[in-house]
């Protein structure tokens, strides 16, 4: 079993199941997701590198025709179980995102949560890149320079600032449309407090944010 599947049954296991879990992501990535069901204005979608596939889980049944892709063939039958609890259901593809290009469809967004920080700089070009080629909106979720290396869940995980993450997007064939900061895991005591001093202050502090959202278009 991977290190990133034992996460997400331990994960589910905490919710109480992954109808809760599902539920519990959606309102803690509510600020993502909204910006995806904004894009998408025909509902398609494809999420590159689905994971336990709660974000694909919770477009679908709000009745988005959604693609999951993932390169590891255990975490798309891990998704696929997850799955089998609702009524709707994504189309899932095995295969590396680095290959998304190769797909003939055309997507309104392709969009990722907590992938692209496990690359190095070229590579996540790369990545952007082969997203912008199948869909008109890339919008990626990455944690941001708020963790220190030690909250790393695999090890290979870079929590880079937001001027680094800009400098990326600006090398891509894309073009930033719309930039933010939004707080995720919020069951944390230390994160459900800045939380609150957020919205005390009107969103000016934290100046750093637990994720960054960024939405690019094609040029």
């Amino acid at each position: 079993m991977s290190r990133f599947i034992k996460y997400y049954l331990e994960e589910i296991e905490k919710y109480g199941g992954i109808r809760n879990y599902v539920t519990a992501k959606s309102i803690e990535k509510k600020p993502f997701l909204n910006r995806i069901k904004k894009y998408a204005k025909d509902k398609y979608v494809i999420e590159a590198g689905c994971g336990s596939a709660a974000n694909s889980i919770f477009l679908s049944n709000e009745g988005f025709h959604v693609t999951c892709v993932d390169k590891d063939p255990d975490m798309i039958e891990f998704a696929k179980q997850n799955f089998k609890s609702f009524k709707k259901k994504p189309k899932f593809i095995n295969s590396d995102i680095r290959n998304l290009n190769k797909l003939k469809s055309n997507f309104d967004v392709s969009f990722s949560h907590g992938v692209l920080e496990h690359y190095r700089d070229q590579k996540i070009i790369e990545l952007i890149n082969s997203q912008l080629a199948i869909a008109k909106f890339v919008l990626i979720s990455v944690p941001s320079n708020f963790f220190k290396s030690s909250q790393a869940i695999n090890g290979d995980e870079r929590f880079l600032d937001k001027k680094h993450w800009i400098n990326l997007i600006q090398k891509t064939n894309g073009k930033l449309i719309e930039s933010f900061g939004y707080f995720y895991d919020s069951n944390e005591l230390k994160i459900r407090l800045l939380k609150l001093l957020s919205i005390l202050t009107l969103n000016k502090l934290p100046k750093t944010k637990p994720y960054f959202g960024f939405v690019m278009g094609r040029r």
